[in-house]
């Protein structure tokens, strides 16, 4: 190759210098032990695209423009590729190619994937270079364009997942391909993290040292901690995810913390103290549950999940722990090993930070969507199938005060068949614009993500949180249930001011599917793989069969039976789940049975006396629909497609 011209503005020389020379951790890396103490600006994002730092992209919006710039590093003297991709395959990725050749001269083009073969060029070239550079290793690339071209070869820049799509060529012959390439998925349009210095923080681990259970496909861990003694009211203001190996990054599906609640007038450490800091076990066996006191273990603190990196909250609000002398937390693990690999050894867990310097606000978090029972349902072999679930009027009448609450984080879940999720939100019958929405959902990529605007939700407000998916690889229903071959519907909200308010969500009866499927009578077992099942008992030709088996062997799923079963899933009346309690009252579990007396608790490890699980009184079901609209929320339109132009 010979000698090259530089083609290059003085800022992209200095941006590329400082690029190059600072070294940069995996994304995959999470326990750096605080050597980098400052989380990425608010003007500029960055992500380091190849494990080794070898592909490096920066990006910076300018909303008033409607436009996005990146400035693309690739260790390669060839043509560098960068693209955005819906699905992170080349088949309808948008690709930009580009490089300096021999003469010294800058060359670059705007393609677009067609499929697993060399990308197409664009009838209309959208993508503009800025400037161009190369030295001895490295080639950069600065190159902009609208958020959205109206170009349907180009993937329009929005809310939703995308990811980025890298390729190194030996050359700079675009056709001959060296198999250098990668994906990273990515919400480009969120807030970048605030700036933290962690050092003017204090943190505890919570962490499971063990070889991963291999008796079925998934398990969920769960381990007591008991929290540090930290004197007076505190606020926690940030989790990073510590995943040590591979390993752990392959198979730690997602995890919870959950802060513990003792009975009133009893002792903390006498329930939670002989559990906190040993090994764990299994969270829903019949056996664990009667002898861990982890149903005392409810309040949702912090949630990740696959792809998930740290977390540091605004500088506004904070978690207040502190208020009790001794506070316990419970680390539910969910381990994911459809191999069944054995002998998979690993460290999970996660670092918490906190500080005395109280901020405004208390934080919270709380759960909206569809409860997992199995009447989330899915049928084989759809395209597109949606799951509901409400938050009612009645929950956020009974839980939220006048003023309001304000969300200013979500995260939202579902397993391997989820597609895209949309949180919606209503009032005096007209919807307002979506709360947040996915449209490109990548289960490996489940991120807490900062909200552009905080939103207010006021009492008497509804909200609908919707699941849509893709069952076509599948020739068996899909149900609710804890593997990640079941599903889920759920979104995890973080707000302030701190309410008690842990759940607002609904599921539909499952009643109605029994009479449905022609289900006389059932019985409910825990401990079988998806979790918890309905056992048929009548009648007789179906006894002892699961719900799913039986629905799977009496069901010919023609298209009247699958439109059937969306309307009855989303039109239907749900009922309604609400752990929410007027403003001001204590947030205490039901008072302990006549006779409780902690100091007699054991262990549980040798059969003898169980913790006492308290039972509140049998909820009267409230009904919860969606509301009857007078306006609905219609997304604004950027583009003209008839005219293929930007809207002025």
């Amino acid at each position: 190759m010979g000698i090259k011209e530089q083609l290059f503005s003085l800022e992209s020389f200095f941006l590329f210098m400082c690029m190059c020379l600072v070294p940069t951790p995996s994304h995959t890396q999470f326990t750096d032990n605080h050597n980098n103490v400052l989380v990425p600006s608010n003007t500029r994002q960055r992500e380091v695209l190849e494990a080794n730092g070898r592909v490096v992209v920066e990006w910076e919006i300018n909303f008033d423009q409607k436009s996005i710039t990146f400035d693309v590093t690739g260790e390669t003297t060839g043509y560098l590729g960068f693209g955005l991709s819906p699905a992170g395959g080349m088949q309808g990725a948008d690709i930009v190619i580009g490089g300096i050749a021999n003469d010294g001269t800058s060359y670059f083009g705007d393609y677009h994937g067609e499929g697993d073969f060399a990308p197409r060029r664009d009838t209309s070239q959208d993508w503009r270079l800025i400037s161009a550079f190369e030295n001895t290793t490295h080639t950069f690339l600065r190159v902009t364009r609208l958020l959205d071209s109206c170009d349907h070869q180009d993937v329009p820049i929005t809310n939703d997942t995308l990811s980025l799509i890298w390729a190194l060529g030996r050359e700079d012959d675009v056709t001959y391909h060296a198999g250098e390439r990668g994906t990273v998925a990515m919400n480009l349009l969120d807030p970048p993290q605030p700036n933290v210095d962690i050092s003017a923080f204090k943190s505890w681990e919570m962490t499971v040292d063990l070889v991963m259970p291999s008796e079925k496909s998934y398990a969920y861990w769960c381990t007591i901690y008991k929290g540090p003694q930290f004197g007076t009211k505190t606020h926690i203001v940030g989790f990073r995810p510590v995943l040590k190996g591979p390993l752990a990054v392959k198979h730690t599906h997602h995890f919870v913390i959950y802060r513990c609640t003792n009975p009133p007038g009893a002792d903390a450490n006498k329930i939670f103290g002989p559990f906190a800091d040993v090994r764990g076990d299994n969270c829903y066996t019949k056996e664990a549950m009667a002898r861990r006191p982890s149903q005392l273990c409810s309040a949702v603190l912090y949630v990740w999940g696959a792809g998930g990196k740290d977390m540091f909250l605004p500088e506004h609000v904070g978690y207040p722990v502190g208020e009790e002398k001794n506070e316990y937390f419970m680390l539910e693990i969910h381990y994911d090993n459809p191999q069944q690999v054995t002998d998979a050894k690993f460290s999970t867990g996660v670092e918490v930070f906190y500080t005395d310097k109280l901020r405004k606000y208390d934080a919270a978090l709380m759960t909206i969507g569809h409860t997992v029972v199995a009447s989330l349902m899915i049928p084989p072999q759809q395209k597109d199938f949606q799951i509901v679930g409400h938050c009612s009027t009645g929950c956020t009448n009974l839980a939220i005060p006048p003023e309001g609450m304000n969300i200013f984080n979500i995260l939202m879940h579902t397993h391997l068949q989820g597609k895209k999720m949309r949180l919606r939100q209503f009032r005096n019958g007209t919807e307002l614009p979506w709360v947040s929405n996915d449209e490109h959902y990548n289960f490996n990529y489940q991120k807490n993500r900062p909200l552009l605007e905080e939103r207010r939700i006021l009492p008497g407000d509804s909200l609908a949180f919707e699941c849509h998916y893709d069952t076509t690889t599948r020739d068996k229903i899909t149900t609710a249930g804890y593997s990640t071959r079941d599903e889920m519907c759920e979104a995890f909200i973080w707000y302030y001011p701190k309410l008690a308010l842990e759940s607002c969500a609904s599921f539909f009866p499952i009643e109605e599917l029994y009479k449905k499927f022609g289900i006389k009578d059932v019985e409910w077992r825990v401990g079988l793989e998806g979790g918890p099942q309905p056992i048929i008992t009548k009648p007789a030709s179906m006894a002892n069969k699961t719900f799913s088996q039986v629905v799977n062997e009496n069901t010919n799923w023609t298209p009247k039976v699958v439109e059937e079963l969306q309307r009855l899933l989303v039109d239907s009346d749900h009922i309604a789940i609400c752990s929410g309690k007027p403003p001001g009252s204590r947030n205490e579990p039901p008072p302990p049975p006549p006779g409780f007396k902690p100091e007699n608790m054991k262990r549980g490890r040798d059969g003898e006396a169980p913790p006492f699980h308290p039972q509140g009184p049998p909820p009267k079901p409230i009904t919860v629909n969606y509301p009857k609209l007078d306006q609905y929320y219609t997304p604004p339109q950027s583009c003209n497609l008839a005219e293929n132009v930007i809207d002025s």
